[in-house]
């Protein structure tokens, strides 16, 4: 018990320095800490235009980014109407990632990918891709 007790105030007493330290540092509401992107480049991410600090700024696996192209194109609109709602990593059962159309052929072995969901003007679509974004087929 005394044990618990030391290690739950050195926990509360880091946590304490730590924003003390971010608080004299000047790091201004919304915005990070973390030292700025230095290669000038724009990788894609989650929702272009989203606030300084949002966790959308975060860049995108190469086959999430080709699903959001996608719904883009789908929907005749840009990227940065395209707000993506979940990316999870799946294995489909086969080539044409268990989305196989009547008479059509498909490799069969399993195949990594990704299931991207994607909000576009008020309708959520779903979309499956193989794990480097070269095959794209929308789900719903």
């Amino acid at each position: 018990m005394k044990t618990t007790s030391v290690v739950l105030i050195f926990v509360v007493a880091v946590a304490a320095l730590v924003g003390v330290w971010l608080f004299l540092s000047g790091t201004p509401v919304g915005e990070s800490f973390l030292p700025a992107n230095q290669g000038g480049e724009n990788p894609p991410n989650s929702a272009g235009g989203a606030p300084p600090g949002s966790i959308h700024n975060l860049p995108l696996p190469p086959a999430v980014a080709a699903a959001k192209a996608r719904a883009a194109a789908d929907a005749n609109t840009t990227e940065d109407k395209i707000f993506i709602e979940t990316a999870y990593e799946r294995e489909w059962p086969d080539g044409c990632l268990g989305l196989a159309g009547a008479g059509e052929f498909c490799t069969q072995a399993l195949v990594p990918g990704w299931e991207v969901t994607v909000m576009v003007g008020g309708e959520t679509r779903v979309y499956r891709t193989n794990i480097d974004g070269t095959v794209i087929r929308r789900a719903s």
